[in-house]
């Protein structure tokens, strides 16, 4: 017990006394970012509301929505074109969301994103397909997603608002 340090010990003191620190350091932080990321994509229990019905989403008015299949002749011949349209009040917040994300309830329960390039859309700034901070009139969401012809609904809608988060709006829609 009473030897002194040998050698290697002595030389290496500063680096075995870093790796103690950084070694639990790394797994703490690796661990958090894994478990924080992990429910991340997973809306917090929305506010689930009916065809016709609306509802305070933070200080801006959401709703109501209504769903429709359209034709489009750009769309592929194995599947339709799902429009989807939200009122939105913004009051005097700056409600800013992404575009909205379509699921299906029965069935395979399939989600779909909206699709804004490959469709004939003409584009009307009053009629956007995302939430913007920057227009405090009142507007409507128009997305149009692309499902395929067994997808019949209903549907849920989720607009969810990164500034609002966990927070978030889900529409039940039929067309």
């Amino acid at each position: 017990m009473g030897e002194p340090v040998s050698g290697w010990w002595r030389r290496n003191a500063v680096a075995v006394g870093v790796l103690m620190i950084l070694v639990p350091a790394l797994a703490a932080t690796v661990a958090w970012h894994e478990w924080s990321e992990a429910n991340s994509g997973a809306p917090a229990v929305p506010a689930v509301l009916e065809q016709g019905q609306h509802t305070s989403y933070g200080e801006a008015v959401v709703g109501p929505a209504v769903a429709e299949f359209v034709d489009d002749p750009l769309a592929p011949r194995d599947a339709r074109v799902l429009r989807v349209q939200i009122d939105i009040d913004p009051r005097a917040s700056e409600l800013a969301c992404a575009e909205p994300m379509l699921r299906e309830l029965q069935g395979a329960n399939r989600e779909w994103d909206a699709d804004t390039s490959s469709l004939t859309t003409d584009w009307d700034p009053l009629r956007p397909a995302s939430c913007s901070s920057d227009v405090t009139e009142p507007y409507t969401l128009d997305v149009r997603y692309v499902v395929p012809q067994d997808a019949a609904g209903p549907f849920a809608v989720d607009v969810i608002s990164a500034d609002l988060w966990p927070e978030n709006v889900r529409f039940i829609v039929e067309p």
